[in-house]
C-alpha cells in the first residue's frame, strides 16, 4: 500500500515543497524515515506512532518506509509529524483521494494527538497557494497566520481526531469563519515632541528617514541619543504590500509574528551590546535569520556600540553594502534580506563625557583605544554623523509646542511627501530611496552646477576625502532637496549635506589630541 502527501520546509525565507511518500509492506512491525533528515525529524517516527494509537487510529502492523523528497536536502523541524500521520492513513485508506492531491500538510504532533503549532506556517501557506492547491490543514495555534493568505482554505486543527474526521470527507468544505482576536490596545507611540532642546539632531533624523540613510550619534550619556533612535521608526512611512509579506515571513520563520497579524509598520530592533555574532547576522545549525533581517526594512538601533564586540559591528559591512545576508553551511546556502536602516549611539571614551574635559576623567590612550573599537570602513558607511550635545535648560522647561518644534507626525508626513517624490524618480529601476542610488545613477540624479561643484571639489581636496564620502554628500544633498521639494539641488542642500558629515573629524588623526 502506497500513498503520497505533501509538505512544505523552509530554506532562508522561502517555502519548497516536500513529498511525503508512505509505502506499507509485509514484514516486522517497524517504521523507517529516509530522506537527509534531522534528529528532530527521525524523532517522528516514534510521536506519530503513539499518537495514532491513543486516537484509535489504524496502525499498520507491517513494515512502514517513510521517504522525505527531495532527499538531496537536509529537512529539520516538527511539522513533518502531521503529514507522515496523514500519509499513513491514506496508505490505509482512510483518506479521500482530493485531500491527497490538493491539500497541503503542516504540523506537530503530541503523544495524545494534540496538534501543535509550527514555524513558518505564513510562507508555507503562500508557497501551496502558487502551487495551486486548494487548502492547507495547519495546527489551530497558527490558523489566523495562514489565514492572512487570500485564495486557499485554510483549517486549523488541534487533535489528530480533528484531522481523521476532516480528511474523510469527499470534497473540501469552506472552512468555518474564525472570529479574529482583538488586538490589545497598543502603548502610545513615543513622539519627537518629546525630544526638547536637540532640533539639530532632529533635523539629521529626519533627512536620515526621509532617505534611509545610515546615522550615527555621537555624544555624552543623557543628552537623548536613544530617545531619538526610537522615534525614527514612527515617522518612517508604512510598507508597501510586497515588503509587509517579505518582513512577515521573516517573522513567521523565527516564530516572532505574533497574533496572526502581517508586520504593516517598518520593525525596530535593538539587540543588546552582549549579542554574539550568530544572533545578530543569523546561523545556526539550522540557519535561522539574525538581528539584521529581523530589522529588514525598518530600523536596526545599536546603543553603546562601542560595546559591542569588533567582530560583530564589522560583520555588518557586507549585508549594509549587498542589503542581503548569505549563510553557508553543510545543509545549504541561506540568503536572508537585510536591507535596514542602521542607528547608532556612542559616547566618545569610557566616561562618556569627551570632549567636556571638565568632566572627562580618560587619559588620551583610553579614548583612542575606545574610539577604535568601531572600524573605520564601518564609520565611512555611516551616511551622517553628528554630535549631539547636552541642551540648554531653557529648551527642557519651555513649552511643548513653542520654539517651532514639530512632532512625529508632521514629521512622517514630510519623509512620505519626499519618499514619494523619490519613487516617482525611480520608477522602473528598482530603486526606492536615495541612499541605494550607486554608479551611474547618481551622477544622472544628482547633478550639481558648476560653481557648487568646484566648492565641493576644493572641500574634499583639503580634506582629503574618499569617492565613498564624494558620492554619500551627493546621495544626502539629495535627500534634502527631496525634503524642500526641489528638483535642483542648490548650494545650501550640498552644505547641509556636508554639516552631517562634521563628527566624523572627532575620528581623524590627531583630533583628540588638539582638544
Amino acid at each position: 500500500m502506497f500513498c503520497k502527501v505533501m509538505s512544505g520546509a523552509l530554506q532562508g525565507i522561502e517555502c519548497y515543497l516536500v513529498t511525503v511518500e508512505v509505502d506499507i509492506s509485509t514484514g516486522l512491525p517497524c517504521m523507517e524515515l529516509v530522506g537527509f533528515l534531522s534528529s528532530e525529524v527521525r524523532e517522528a517516527k516514534e510521536r506519530v506512532r503513539v499518537a495514532m494509537h491513543n486516537c484509535n487510529a489504524p496502525v499498520p502492523t507491517g513494515r512502514v518506509t517513510v521517504n522525505l523528497s527531495p532527499a538531496n536536502v537536509r529537512k529539520a523541524g516538527s511539522s513533518f509529524d502531521l503529514p507522515i500521520a496523514a500519509g499513513i492513513l491514506g496508505a490505509v485508506k482512510k483518506v479521500e483521494e482530493i485531500w491527497l492531491r490538493q491539500a497541503l500538510f503542516a504540523g506537530e504532533l503530541g503523544l495524545d494527538g494534540s496538534v501543535r503549532g509550527v514555524k513558518g506556517i505564513l510562507p508555507m501557506v503562500l508557497e501551496a497557494k502558487k502551487r495551486g492547491f486548494q487548502a492547507c490543514i495547519i495546527p489551530k495555534e497558527n490558523v489566523q497566520e495562514g489565514k492572512l493568505v487570500r485564495g486557499i482554505y485554510v483549517f486549523g486543527v488541534s487533535h489528530l481526531e480533528e484531522v481523521i474526521k476532516l480528511i474523510s470527507q469527499k470534497a473540501i468544505p469552506v472552512p468555518e469563519d474564525e472570529n479574529e482576536k482583538k488586538m490589545p490596545k497598543t502603548e502610545k507611540e513615543p513622539d519627537f515632541l518629546e525630544v526638547m532642546g536637540q532640533e539639530t539632531a532632529k533635523r539629521a533624523a529626519l533627512v536620515a528617514a526621509a532617505g534611509f540613510h545610515h546615522f550615527l550619534m555621537l555624544g555624552p550619556p543623557g543628552v537623548g541619543k536613544t530617545m531619538i533612535a526610537k522615534r525614527i521608526p514612527g515617522i518612517l512611512p508604512g510598507l508597501s504590500e510586497e515588503d509587509c509579506l517579505e518582513v512577515s515571513k521573516i517573522y513567521s520563520i523565527s516564530g516572532m509574528l505574533k497574533e496572526g497579524k502581517l508586520m504593516t509598520v517598518p520593525p525596530y530592533v535593538a539587540p543588546h551590546h552582549s549579542v554574539t555574532l550568530q544572533a545578530l547576522v543569523g546561523g545556526g545549525r539550522v540557519p535561522v535569520p539574525g538581528a539584521l533581517s529581523l530589522a529588514h526594512k525598518g530600523v536596526l538601533f545599536l546603543d553603546e556600540m562601542t560595546e559591542f564586540k569588533r567582530n560583530a559591528l564589522d560583520s555588518m559591512r557586507q549585508p549594509l553594502e549587498e542589503k542581503k545576508i548569505e549563510i553557508i553551511r553543510n545543509a545549504g546556502a541561506f540568503s536572508y534580506p537585510a536591507d535596514f536602516m542602521l542607528v547608532g549611539a556612542m559616547n566618545l571614551c569610557p566616561c562618556g563625557y569627551f570632549p567636556d574635559l571638565g568632566k572627562c576623567r580618560c587619559s588620551l590612550y583610553e579614548r583612542k583605544r575606545y574610539m577604535s573599537r568601531v572600524s573605520g570602513p564601518l564609520l565611512d558607511r555611516m551616511d551622517i554623523c553628528i554630535t549631539v550635545e547636552t541642551p540648554e535648560m531653557s529648551a527642557l522647561i519651555g513649552k511643548t509646542r513653542k520654539n517651532g518644534r514639530i512632532g512625529s507626525k508632521e514629521m512622517g508626513e514630510r519623509v512620505k511627501t519626499a519618499r514619494k517624490i523619490q519613487k516617482e524618480r525611480y520608477e522602473g529601476t528598482g530603486i526606492l530611496c536615495n541612499s541605494h542610488l550607486k554608479g551611474e545613477m547618481i551622477k544622472e540624479h544628482c547633478r550639481l552646477d558648476e560653481p557648487t561643484e568646484r566648492m565641493l571639489d576644493e572641500i574634499f581636496r583639503k580634506r582629503k576625502l574618499g569617492p565613498r564620502a564624494y558620492y554619500r554628500t551627493l546621495k544626502l544633498a539629495r535627500t534634502v532637496a527631496d525634503l524642500e521639494k526641489s528638483s535642483r539641488i542648490e548650494k545650501e542642500h550640498v552644505i547641509e549635506a556636508l554639516s552631517y558629515s562634521a563628527g566624523m573629524d572627532i575620528f581623524s588623526k590627531g583630533a583628540l589630541e588638539n582638544i
